[in-house]
């Protein structure tokens, strides 16, 4: 768990676009943006912990 409130929101949206993506009702154009999305926050996330700026307090 992120003891940072930005990263745990992105973290969040991460894990509500995979249950998205595990779903067959999104056309390849839909997947394609929600795929794109979760890596953008996945990026953020991973700048926010390089820059010192979030901590990882636990890695579920």
């Amino acid at each position: 768990m992120a003891n940072d409130p930005g990263i745990h929101d992105r973290l969040n949206r991460v894990e509500e676009i995979v249950g998205q993506l595990d779903v067959d009702k999104y056309d390849l154009d839909e997947w394609t943006a929600l795929y794109e999305e979760g890596q953008q926050l996945l990026d953020e996330v991973r700048s926010l912990l390089d820059d010192g700026s979030g901590d990882v307090v636990q890695i579920e």
